[in-house]
């Protein structure tokens, strides 16, 4: 299924198929949702033109009674003829909402000369070499040559030069866009968690459990009182629980540990999986409250659903910059002196250009090797543990590294939670953006002329 949309970035302005996302997008944006299969090549720039549907894209032989002003924004104006453009679009690729298309089309055309007037106040301005390589992109994904795009766009009735200046200002604004959203503010822990939280059900379909349960029962009568002991009492058996050395031996005040064996997703309440969903295998779980009382569980083991494993590495260096005179003659030196029994941490420290890890004898921690540049991320992965490399040669300079140890982790939990502090910050940004547009239209002087 395909959606022809504009995306820009740093590389390519493309126009691609939309690719499965995450739920948590599917919940925070409502986006791409009508799609279509082109199979010709006159279809697919019709839908390029609609791509660009936020501005107006010039029609040879424009009725010349229709360009007259329909709005005045600040020293702008909008044409009749282009808000009569922009409608049929909308009316034709069933984007129109429920207000009128021909008002939708102008208050669409009357934020686009605000944002562009925002953009040249602040510099912001598409070269001509951005457009060409936009161009060629949108020549690449329609299988044209980009000597063929203004005849093609000519036989759908649209003007080359009209064409090239919108797709211009759609490289301005996406500039724009992303300026303004990098002041969004960081999202934060809990607003991750409660995301995570609220999609708890969906998150653990087709998973099932192995659990260890110690549960203090809800009090009867549930007093006040006693329902601040049982807690109290919970909160103490989790500290025991974390501190034994078997879990299933754990008691406090008569309570003591069950194994409830495997338990599908159906089978657990909402309070019990609202933990699952962020615990690694082995891991103790915070209080759980629900209608049996409180409870503290343990992780043993879990099958199905998908997980990400992510290989780590513990590694300690010595790097010598490749500024340093007789860099390599020194890093050689070094290196001589660590095979010839030379202490590491100590040569590290009154050695090594990284200062962050020079005080800790080198040492880097435990790290996904792939956060490393290239050269010194191969070394990581392949080289024998506690054995002293060759000389490693990057960007930065000369590195002598070891590798300590290797481990194997389950960062299911640090992707869920990425992929939910992306889809908050992504509809963050998107809700300041239309705030702060609507802003420079409630400051700007804008005089509608035409009545949709």
């Amino acid at each position: 299924m395909m959606r022809y949309i504009l995306n820009w970035n740093s590389k390519a302005l493309e126009v691609s198929g939309t690719a499965p996302e995450a739920f948590f997008r599917k919940k925070l944006m409502d986006t791409n949702k009508n799609t279509m299969k082109l199979n010709k090549t006159s279809q697919a720039l019709a839908w390029i033109a609609a791509a660009l549907m936020t501005s107006s894209v010039s029609v040879q032989a424009a009725d010349a009674k229709l360009d007259s002003i329909a709005a005045i924004v600040n020293e702008d104006v909008v044409l009749v003829s282009e808000v009569e453009q922009l409608a049929r679009r909308l009316q034709s690729s069933g984007e129109s909402s429920g207000q009128s298309i021909v008002k939708q089309a102008l208050d669409r055309l009357v934020l686009e000369k605000l944002q562009l007037q925002s953009a040249k106040r602040s510099g912001i301005n598409a070269s001509e070499a951005s457009i060409d390589r936009a161009m060629a992109n949108v020549a690449q994904r329609n299988n044209l040559a980009p000597s063929q795009m203004k005849q093609a766009l000519a036989q759908e009735g649209i003007d080359y030069e009209g064409f090239r200046k919108n797709l211009a200002n759609q490289l301005i604004i996406n500039s724009l866009k992303r300026r303004e959203s990098a002041k969004v503010a960081q999202v934060s822990d809990q607003e991750v968690n409660d995301l995570i939280a609220s999609e708890s059900q969906q998150l653990a379909e087709g998973i099932s459990y192995h659990i260890q349960d110690l549960m203090i029962p809800a009090p009867k009568p549930p007093t006040v009182a006693a329902f601040e002991q049982a807690r109290r009492n919970a909160v103490q058996l989790r500290k025991l629980a974390l501190t034994s050395p078997d879990f299933m031996k754990t008691s406090y005040a008569g309570n003591t540990a069950s194994d409830i064996g495997w338990k599908s997703a159906p089978q657990l309440s909402f309070a019990y999986l609202k933990e699952l969903n962020t615990m690694a295998k082995g891991q103790i779980s915070d209080v759980i409250h629900d209608a049996r009382g409180f409870h503290v569980i343990k992780l043993v083991e879990k099958r199905g659903g998908v997980e990400k494993k992510t290989k780590q590495v513990r590694v300690r260096h010595i790097l010598i910059p490749a500024n340093e005179a007789d860099a390599k003659a020194k890093a050689d030196k070094i290196r001589l002196q660590l095979l010839q029994g030379g202490d590491f941490a100590t040569l590290a420290r009154t050695n090594s250009a990284d200062k962050g890890s020079a005080t800790n004898g080198g040492d880097l921690g435990w790290s996904d090797s792939q956060r490393y540049v290239p050269e010194f991320a191969k070394a990581a992965e392949t080289l024998s543990l506690n054995t002293i490399s060759p000389l490693i040669q990057t960007k930065f300079g000369y590195h002598i590294l070891e590798v300590l140890d290797r481990r194997e982790e389950d960062a299911t939990k640090a992707a869920l939670q990425t992929q939910a502090r992306k889809a908050i910050l992504s509809k963050r940004q998107e809700q300041d953006y239309d705030a702060w547009v609507q802003s420079l239209r409630n400051g700007a002087f804008i005089e509608y002329r035409m009545k949709p």
